[in-house]
């Protein structure tokens, strides 16, 4: 893995990570049995903690945030184009089954014409002989 995937890669974590720890926490301040100045003051300090860990995250992981979604807007765009050639590979390989089932039934129609013929000349060719 390239050095610029590696720090993209630990700034999402540690993005993640902190997104994680804000969740349990408002989820663990919601369920304790405390009164509601002491659960604000809790949030207030936790809010704290978050922007004094927020301003010590290095500029190089908001600059891989930021291109780390110009990267997933043009995988989509890469997802789409394929969507779209794939959609276009199948409609063109229905029209040729499409003639190819045409030219097999003619083939098929045209082999039992001449058979039905064979048949008949086989038919005369056994009554003349009787």
């Amino acid at each position: 893995m390239t050095h610029h995937h590696e720090n993209c890669n630990s700034g999402l974590t540690v993005l993640s990570f902190l997104a994680g720890a804000v969740t349990g926490a408002a989820i663990a301040l919601l369920v304790a049995p405390k009164s509601g100045r002491e659960t604000r003051e809790m949030l207030a300090g936790y809010g704290e903690e978050i922007r004094d860990k927020c301003r010590h995250l290095p500029d190089e992981v908001r600059e891989h945030a930021g291109s780390a979604v110009e990267r997933g807007r043009a995988m989509i765009d890469q997802g789409k184009e394929l969507i779209e050639k794939g959609s276009q590979l199948a409609s063109e390989g229905k029209e040729y089954l499409d003639e190819k089932k045409k030219t097999l039934s003619a083939a098929i129609e045209a082999g039992k014409k001449a058979m039905a013929r064979e048949k008949e000349v086989l038919d005369q060719a056994l009554q003349e002989k009787e």
